[in-house]
């Protein structure tokens, strides 16, 4: 916990930065844990989103043993029906929607009044049709699942928010008894991310196919298999250090990363080095050099979390970054395009926005006496980019520090680190 205080300006960062694991994938290898009936994630990342997804599996029957590993067992379904909460973890909720009404047992899948309000009608009509009995009032949690082996077979899916929905339905679809057909129609925003749930489905044994354009799946009706699944470094995270040396120049060494990785996020590297950025590579870590020297220009449809860091350097740096592809921020954990259009304004950027894209006029105004108010909106990624923009705006007073812990509890050690320009294993 910090108090709030974000400090900056900053210049010339010089430091080594160890990242935390993946919560997109240890979050998958959960729920694939518990519908092969026992597995083990090794090296998951522990944070809120996590521990929510592992207690509420728990609740709902599985014996789940967190440890520096997580050990998942087999499921003893609870008598009568049981309501999960699952704070404010979207892909947890989703996720677990699709394994739980698959599966025999009787629950609630609930949440805080932010999940709440997120839409979830284009996971239900599918699991619906495919069998499911499931009930909501208005297509949004609170959901309640009389879960039971579905029938499975052809359906199709309108993702249109969330490429969450295709994820859940493909993580289901091994506990039917035909398996899964599954057409994707209309909008598939994140759709890299399917790249990662078909990993893991693999990884426990899942028989798999799709193509190319992610928009027709196959799961055989062979059951997962219990199986050991390490956890690479996460790119999400590294995409707000990387940032960082965006906006403050310097050079940091970052990792461990697979370079190879199919998380959607590793696009920063594209991203960023077509601004100036510098990157060179080794093993599984890479070395990062900044500042960017010209403006922004990225399409986020496929991965919209970047766009709190990304769009901090743009609005640091030279006039004119343009970013599109923003249509679906305002189903995030806040409205993440308003939130960060309030907040750079309130820093003096001058910046345009039509609901699906932006551009930066003209950048934050550099203030050093007393600090700013800026707001997290509760949101994680927010948070840690309003940290990114102290760095070129000055100091600010962030009003909800805590926040990082649903993804990056460390972060704000890491960022102290970062700025004490300490390498790593020094004091």
């Amino acid at each position: 916990m910090i108090s709030g205080l974000l400090p900056g300006p900053r210049s010339d960062l010089r430091s080594t930065v160890d990242l935390p694991a993946s919560k997109s994938l240890t979050n998958r290898a959960l729920v694939a844990a518990a519908a092969a009936g026992g597995g083990t994630v090794v090296s998951p990342l522990d944070c809120g989103d996590t521990r929510i997804l592992a207690a509420a599996l728990a609740e709902a029957g599985w014996r789940v043993e967190w440890h520096e590993d997580i050990e998942v067992g087999e499921r003893t379904t609870p008598p009568g029906s049981v309501r999960l909460d699952l704070g404010d973890s979207g892909t947890g909720a989703r996720l677990i929607l699709g394994l739980l009404a698959a599966s025999p047992g009787s629950c609630t899948i609930d949440g805080s009044p932010r999940l709440r309000e997120r839409p979830l009608r284009q996971l239900l009509h599918p699991l619906e049709e495919l069998g499911a009995e499931l009930h909501s009032e208005n297509g949004c949690l609170p959901v309640a699942v009389e879960g039971r082996t579905l029938e499975g077979g052809a359906v199709t899916v309108r993702p249109e928010v969330s490429s969450q929905f295709v994820s859940s339905l493909l993580m289901a679809a091994p506990l039917m008894r035909r398996g899964l057909a599954l057409e994707v129609e209309g909008p598939l925003p994140s759709a890299p991310y399917l790249d990662l749930t078909e990993d893991v489905l693999r990884a426990f044994g899942g028989e798999v196919t799709s193509s190319d354009d992610r928009r027709r799946w196959r799961v055989a009706p062979v059951p997962l298999r219990a199986s050991r699944f390490p956890v690479e470094g996460d790119w999400s995270a590294a995409a707000f250090v990387v940032a960082a040396v965006g906006v403050a120049g310097g050079s940091v060494d970052l990792g461990p990363l697979d370079l190879r990785s199919r998380q959607a996020d590793r696009a920063v590297l594209g991203v960023l080095s077509r601004a100036g950025i510098e990157i060179e590579e080794k093993a599984d870590r890479l070395t990062v050099f900044g500042p960017a020297r010209a403006p922004v220009v990225a399409d986020l449809g496929d991965s919209p979390d970047l766009f709190p860091a990304v769009v901090v350097i743009g609005a640091a740096g030279p006039a004119g970054s343009r970013f599109s592809g923003l249509e679906h921020l305002q189903h995030k954990e806040s409205n993440r395009l308003a939130v960060m259009v309030d907040n750079l304004q309130r820093l003096g950027a001058q910046v345009r926005e039509d609901g699906s894209s932006l551009v930066v006029d003209a950048p934050m105004h550099r203030k050093t006496d007393a600090p700013r108010p800026v707001t997290a909106a509760g949101d994680h990624r927010i948070a840690m980019a309003m940290a990114v923009a102290a760095l070129a705006a000055g100091p600010l007073e962030l009003d909800d520090p805590n926040c990082v812990a649903k993804s990056f509890p460390g972060f704000w050690e890491m960022w102290d680190r970062l700025l004490e320009n300490r390498e790593r294993g020094s004091r």
